[in-house]
């Protein structure tokens, strides 16, 4: 027996050590913007003062009704689920039939990598060639593909489909026995977008994340919205007490705080429009309300020069952008990545 070779890896943020062994320096001096996670975190401001009860941790986790209840609650529908939204991009490839399969094109990487990785025929499409598509077909719906994997809002582009318009295309789809995904997991703050707000039809995904709104990536927790027959097929490739006891709980209670959650929408656009003033004059390739996209003739070079000032980005290289997620209300932080944004413009000169 030999062992297979994998693909290749995506590369991701967060990787603060690989930036830290290349230029130095010590942890507390970085700031971290690579990741695109909320800088306020539900655990820090409410988690400490709760205590989980012991049988969440003692026992195996099972079915907890408290839990649904709370999914039901903040998404409008009931949900599975997951140990990170990312597993279950990993798993649902696994679930269908190999087919043609379409994929927001420079979006978030791991999409791609694990249909491809699952035999299916995987082709990158831009928003503007999806839209020509299915409004260009009518008797002839040959051109479609058998799943359509979107990401909403668009990361890192920023990119924007409405509830109204991916329920057409779903519609389009059903006809010929096809799927549309939709990975929403920078939807918290304008939930009024989400296909959560409507009646999800047979032939919809839907991915959420307690990560990035939350400020609890590492929880891995992820909720998945589909036809029963999906979330039991995905179900069984996550094997029994896939989502820790703790992880389970810590859920159940961040999805309840409506009061934190309301805060945390108030804020984070606040500081999204802190953050738009000081990148002013930069060429703003996409955003959404938890990072800015920026395009450079050499996007390469802009995170090294960041990173030489401690701060730490997320490049595209193909595509020559840089992300930068928010950086919170810290005054230390907020003075750091202005003064190096002002050293960036006249580096660009």
């Amino acid at each position: 027996m030999q062992l297979i070779n994998v693909a290749e890896t995506v590369i991701h943020g967060a990787d603060l050590q690989r930036a830290i062994k290349q230029f130095g320096g010590e942890p507390q001096q970085w700031l971290d913007l690579s990741s695109a996670v909320s800088p306020y975190c539900w655990w820090s401001e409410q988690g400490k003062e709760l205590s989980c009860p012991v049988s969440f941790i003692h026992d195996l986790p099972g079915i907890q009704p408290d839990l649904n209840r709370a999914v039901r609650a903040y998404y409008g529908h009931d949900g599975m689920l997951v140990p990170g939204s990312q597993r279950a991009i990993a798993e649902l490839p696994g679930c269908f039939s190999r087919g043609k399969v379409w994929i927001l094109a420079g979006t978030y990487g791991e999409h791609a990598s694990c249909w491809k990785k699952a035999g299916h025929s995987v082709y990158e499409k831009t928003a503007a060639d999806i839209r020509q598509v299915f409004n260009a077909v009518t008797d002839n719906e040959r051109e479609l593909p058998d799943m359509l994997v979107l990401v909403n809002p668009g990361n890192p582009g920023g990119e924007r489909f409405s509830a109204a318009e991916l329920h057409g295309w779903a519609e389009q789809l059903k006809q010929r026995q096809a799927w549309l995904l939709c990975d929403e997991a920078f939807m918290d703050c304008t939930p009024d977008d989400s296909l959560l707000t409507g009646t999800l039809v047979d032939n919809m995904l839907v991915l959420r994340s307690l990560g990035k709104f939350f400020g609890l990536a590492g929880l891995r927790i992820g909720v998945v919205f589909a036809a029963a027959d999906v979330l039991q097929n995905l179900a069984s490739r996550l094997g029994p007490w896939s989502v820790a006891g703790h992880s389970v709980w810590l859920a159940q209670q961040a999805l309840g705080d409506h009061q934190w959650i309301a805060q945390q929408r108030v804020r984070l656009k606040k500081n999204h429009q802190l953050m738009a003033q000081w990148l002013n004059g930069f060429y703003l390739a996409g955003e959404s309300d938890l990072f800015f996209t920026l395009k450079f003739s050499d996007a390469e070079q802009v995170q090294t020069f960041l990173a030489e000032r401690c701060i730490w980005s997320r490049c595209f290289k193909q595509q020559q952008l840089i992300r930068l997620g928010l950086v919170g209300d810290d005054a230390c932080k907020q003075q750091q990545l202005q003064q190096a944004l002002n050293e960036l413009r006249e580096f660009l000169l």
